[in-house]
């Protein structure tokens, strides 16, 4: 009897999971192709032909006194730009800060000493979140670094970093 209601009872919790279950969310981001696929819904101006195999939960630590990051899902394209993609279920009013260390981590892992920056990939640090970091109102909220004095010029640095919001309320993005 208790073997019935156990398995009744599993079975009943993983239907009402959502892709905000850290589990399934790194299942689901495991396929190549769903993974591609979420990421060309998001920068659908990128011609993402084909992703390497996803890394989850990839752990960054450059020394032992360091604050180690752990990026949920870690992809590299064809055209071998980074990103990193994570899901974000609490407001802890430190992701900008902490999308900033990203960055900094993820740069420490594809350039070694000696190697010019230019060699620095293209990198998105993506938050796909639970709520409103901004509090807008936005579904998407993007990042690049632009001048303050003249927003024509960019830094050119190749990073940008995206706020998603679930509970976004404007009519600013496809129905997709």
């Amino acid at each position: 009897m208790k073997s019935i209601e156990y398995t009744q009872q599993t079975e009943t919790n993983w239907e009402e999971l959502s892709i905000s279950n850290d589990f399934l969310f790194g299942k689901v981001m495991q396929n190549p192709e769903l993974c591609r696929e979420l990421l060309q819904r998001i920068l659908p101006d990128l011609k993402i032909h084909r992703i390497e195999y996803p890394e989850l939960q990839k752990s960054i630590k450059s020394d032992m006194d360091a604050r180690s990051v752990r990026l949920d899902v870690y992809v590299m394209d064809n055209r071998e730009i980074v990103y990193d993609i994570e899901m974000q279920i609490r407001d802890t009013k430190e992701l900008p800060k902490r999308s900033r260390y990203y960055q900094g981590m993820m740069d420490l892992q594809i350039i070694d000493k000696g190697e010019y920056y230019k060699k620095l990939n293209k990198s998105y640090i993506i938050f796909i979140c639970l709520f409103d970091v901004y509090g807008k109102g936005r579904h998407r909220y993007t990042f690049e670094n632009m001048c303050k004095e003249d927003k024509s010029i960019s830094m050119g640095d190749d990073t940008a970093k995206i706020f998603l919001n679930a509970k976004g309320t404007m009519n600013d993005i496809s129905t997709e």
